[in-house]
């Protein structure tokens, strides 16, 4: 996903850390950022073990931080539908019910 101009305000009731902590998962809090990444101030990724499952990372400096991890559009965070609201190839496959698992 190319750069946007979403800034993470950070929500106030929802905490990435918390949900980590409370959840068996294998996402990562952060990662640093590679030279295939220039330009890119996102990024959504996808897991097919045990279901669908994505994840929005948002680069901050050198590192992409997690932003949250979810099965669906509504399971998401606010500033996590914010930015998938923001990229309409990303959205479309959400609206669409494309992902059946």
């Amino acid at each position: 996903m190319k750069k946007s101009s979403h800034q993470n305000t950070g929500s106030k009731k929802f905490n990435i850390h918390d949900k980590l902590r409370g959840s068996n998962t294998h996402w990562s809090h952060r990662f640093s950022a590679k030279p295939h990444d220039e330009g890119f101030n996102y990024q959504f990724r996808t897991t097919c073990v045990d279901g669908v499952e994505f994840a929005v990372y948002e680069r901050i400096d050198n590192c992409f931080v997690l932003v949250d991890f979810f099965k669906s559009y509504d399971e998401a965070c606010d500033d996590a539908k914010n930015i998938i609201d923001d990229h309409p190839d990303i959205k479309r496959m959400f609206s669409a019910n494309q992902l059946r698992y």
